[in-house]
């Protein structure tokens, strides 16, 4: 099964429970509801939405929010529509179809969103794509952890490999270095966020077993199995209390504008 199967079926398998395995960041939603809060509405697309655990977000947080839903699985998006629809949100609009392909008119949208996903996708084209979509003033948002951030997460620290295996993540550098190359596209803003976590190690054993991080379909299963026997005893090691576990999160916002 090659790299795009495996993350396809990955997504497919826990799409029904995503919303409870993954942690869900009001933090970067607020800011972007702050920067744009001079519109008195907003058109929107969100690439890669998943099942939609933003988007309700984007919606408490947006004027008069018009958005697009785009993620290649069906069965992300029908977790979306139901999502959505069952809190009373009908403007909106689900389309299945590929990064490379995002079936938006040019100069259509305010914003073009991304949260969690820029690693799934080739960033210049996302972005070269995005800037023809988005309208004159409009803002390109992509919210996501560099790899730095990734290694320095209870993950990174303590999970056999993790970070070796997560070979997706870009440094700031990098990213800075491709919109550079665009020529049409500036950075505005690189805004971090840091994020306290508290937990249980019987929870965290639960994500593993969930895949809430795509990463862990990157291991064969008894593989998978070795590592997870490996991190519970690097956690027990490390915490005194694994009834109280603490670490801090790390993600990156980047806000880019046409020059």
């Amino acid at each position: 099964m090659d790299a795009v199967q495996n993350m396809y079926s990955h997504f497919s398998r826990v799409a029904s429970r995503y919303r409870q395995v993954r942690t869900t960041d009001i933090e970067p939603i607020a800011f972007i509801g702050e920067t744009l809060r001079g519109l008195p509405e907003v058109t929107a697309a969100d690439v890669g939405c998943g099942d939609g655990r933003y988007n309700l977000l984007l919606f408490r947080h947006l004027n008069n929010l018009h958005l697009t839903c785009i993620d290649i699985n069906e069965y992300m998006l029908e977790e979306v529509l139901d999502y959505l629809t069952s809190h009373g949100i009908t403007n909106f609009r689900t389309i299945k179809a590929h990064v490379d392909d995002i079936p938006l008119k040019d100069n259509s949208m305010d914003c073009i969103l991304t949260f969690n996903a820029i690693h799934h996708f080739d960033f210049v084209k996302f972005i070269e794509k995005s800037d023809k979509v988005i309208k004159e003033n409009g803002t390109i948002f992509i919210y996501t952890r560099l790899k730095s951030q990734n290694a320095r997460s209870i993950w990174g620290q303590y999970f056999p490999l993790f970070s070796e295996r997560e070979t997706r993540l870009y440094e700031l550098y990098e990213m800075e270095q491709w919109i550079q190359s665009v020529g049409s596209l500036r950075l505005e803003i690189a805004k971090p966020f840091k994020y306290k976590r508290n937990t249980t190690i019987e929870q965290l054993v639960e994500k593993v077993k969930a895949r809430h991080y795509s990463t862990f379909s990157l291991y064969e299963k008894d593989e998978l199995d070795e590592a997870l026997k490996t991190f519970q005893e690097n956690i027990r090691r490390r915490f005194q209390d694994t009834n109280q576990i603490e670490w801090f999160d790390e993600n990156i916002l980047l806000v880019l504008k046409p020059k």
